[in-house]
């Protein structure tokens, strides 16, 4: 965007939510990390992009333009070829051929040079918009559209073709005939972008089932015959550098995809079944920056006192909950906080998710002989001040990393728990001492993630009988008082969320912070009960609780909240 510093500070002084000090470090960070002001400042919560949106849109004297609350019809679409749209950061969103007019939408309506082409080229006038990036993410997702619309189709003729080729009856030649990389790469094209996280392939007795996870819930989105399931999969091994010919075996791999303006690191893990070999592939897109802690969901009034235990000089902190609810993805967060110049970070990853500017990160590789543990070993030599592990799994990686932690460094990592007190009897079951925990463990954070409410055909409800009564058992057993809302919020279904009334997740989450009372309570060996009894006089929040607070703003469903923050 074209701005000076000096537009920018104007521009956010005019929301009165910064502070002079906060700016000023706001701008020291954005030199550092090549990022944008405006971004970091958003990422820290200091600004909503919302309001944000609003001063920018006046300091350029420009109308503004929600595209995730609209839908522009292909044949306006393809007037701007998406990768120009994409390269240039703008969207026509309507255009009149017959009045010779359109509407432009822009992250920068200042850039007069792509404004007069487009004037040229499509030979009309246009009305400049301004959106934020946010905003037109989302419109450049509609290009899309056609692609998800049309995925069954392109498979379908693709087998077709392939069997009018060879003959239905020659399965051999029907095989030989597919253009397997074709299906392959529109399959992976097409979970990109759903936003799945993964795709699975799974052979059944007559059929080949894919299913990607979208929002954290798996949905079947093709079937194909069975016959085409081991050159299929085949495919997928040649790709990761898998060996071809074993079949009885497990087999793990990664490849990276490139897709236009990104690529996609793709994990991949084969395993045999009884009706041939499951592929499983984790979409990581390694081109994307990592989320602040507030983007995640934190919630804002624990930021500051979050912060100030992640920045004790020494000491552990830990992410809990099950796999795949982004525990990575807030270690990476709080990196983010701690990654300066005057410190050194190293990691050890399985597998490293984001490539992060200024930060040492390795990876594990088994078949070489680096663990997590081994790798551990020789990372404390490497005279880090902060280490990343990626998981705590077993008694070697939790000796060494407490000792790493009791000797002046901080180690931040992960571990398999269902709430936050429970990592402390964990950790006592992978050998480690009570009064090392103790000495060592400062913050546990536990967290789940909720499917976010579309924001595109959000509506208010009355929360269903049933719901509420589940809902008051709930909140008896946890110990709760509150009240219910009389108005709740949901998705109807959309084209923008699939109609599932979902689009995106947030995390929900549960922090426990080591004060001195729960450190005598680890040193005594109290039971678990009485560690979260006194976390919660202290005043930490459950998992539950917190789920709560955001249906009550609308970010997810009560529904939601009691699938994955109930036990």
């Amino acid at each position: 965007m074209h701005l000076l510093q000096e537009d920018v500070k104007k521009i956010v002084e005019s929301t009165g939510l910064v502070s002079d000090s906060d700016f000023s470090a706001a701008v020291a960070e954005s030199e550092r990390s090549n990022r944008n002001v405006l971004d970091i400042l958003i990422g820290k919560g200091f600004l909503d992009e919302k309001y944000l949106s609003e001063g920018v849109s006046k300091f350029f004297d420009v109308p503004r333009i929600n595209l995730s609350a609209i839908t522009i019809p292909h044949e306006i679409l393809e007037l701007v070829p998406e990768a120009y749209a994409k390269s240039r950061n703008v969207i026509l969103f309507e255009f009149d051929k017959e009045k010779k007019r359109g509407k432009l939408a822009m992250t920068d309506p200042q850039d007069f040079y792509t404004l007069e082409f487009l004037k040229a080229k499509l030979g009309v006038w246009l009305d400049v918009y301004f959106c934020s990036w946010t905003e037109l993410k989302s419109g450049l997702k509609q290009y899309k559209k056609k692609i998800n619309e049309e995925f069954g189709k392109i498979i379908e003729e693709n087998l077709k073709e392939s069997m009018g080729i060879a003959g239905a009856l020659d399965s051999s030649k029907m095989l030989e005939a597919l253009p397997i990389v074709n299906i392959v790469n529109t399959i992976i094209e097409h979970a990109a972008t759903m936003g799945a996280s993964d795709i699975h392939f799974e052979p059944f007795e007559n059929k080949l089932v894919v299913r990607y996870r979208i929002d954290g819930i798996l949905n079947e989105i093709v079937n194909m015959p069975n016959i085409i399931a081991p050159i299929l999969v085949a495919r997928v091994k040649v790709l990761s550098n898998l060996q071809i010919d074993i079949h009885n075996a497990p087999q793990d791999g990664r490849f990276r995809f490139p897709m236009e303006d990104q690529f996609i690191d793709v994990r991949v893990s084969v395993i045999p079944t009884f009706h041939g070999e499951k592929a499983e592939m984790r979409l990581l897109k390694g081109s994307l920056r990592p989320l602040t802690l507030y983007e995640l969901g934190l919630p804002q009034d624990q930021l500051g006192k979050l912060e100030d235990f992640i920045k004790k000089p020494r000491g552990m902190i830990l992410v809990t909950g099950p796999t795949g609810n982004g525990k990575t993805t807030t270690l990476y967060a709080i990196l983010g906080i701690l990654n300066t110049p005057k410190v050194n970070i190293t990691t050890i990853e399985d597998p490293v998710e984001y490539d992060i500017s200024g930060v040492n990160q390795t990876q594990v590789n088994v078949k070489a002989g680096l663990t997590f543990g081994s790798g551990l070993r020789s990372l404390v030599r490497q005279n880090p001040d902060i280490i990343m592990v990626g998981e705590i799994r077993d008694e070697e990686t939790a000796d060494i990393a407490v000792n790493a932690s009791l000797t002046g460094h901080r180690l931040l990592s992960t571990l398999h728990t269902n709430d936050a007190p429970t990592s402390v009897p964990r950790l006592i079951d992978l050998g480690v001492p009570p009064f090392l925990i103790a000495s060592t463990l400062n913050v546990v954070i536990a967290q789940r993630l909720a499917r976010k409410i579309c924001t595109v055909c959000v509506h208010s409800v009355k929360p269903n009988k049933d719901v509420v009564a589940l809902l008051k058992t709930n909140l008896k057993n946890a110990g709760i008082k509150m009240d219910i809302p009389e108005t709740l919020y949901q998705g109807e279904g959309c084209s923008a969320c699939g109609f599932t009334g979902y689009r995106g997740q947030v995390g929900i989450f549960e922090i426990l912070y080591v004060s001195d009372a729960i450190r005598d309570l680890i040193i005594a060996k109290s039971p678990v009960n009485l560690i979260k009894k006194k976390a919660r006089e202290e005043g930490m929040k459950l998992m539950f609780e917190d789920g709560l607070t955001k249906v009550e703003s609308g970010l997810t469903t009560l529904e939601e909240v009691l699938r994955v923050a109930v036990e």
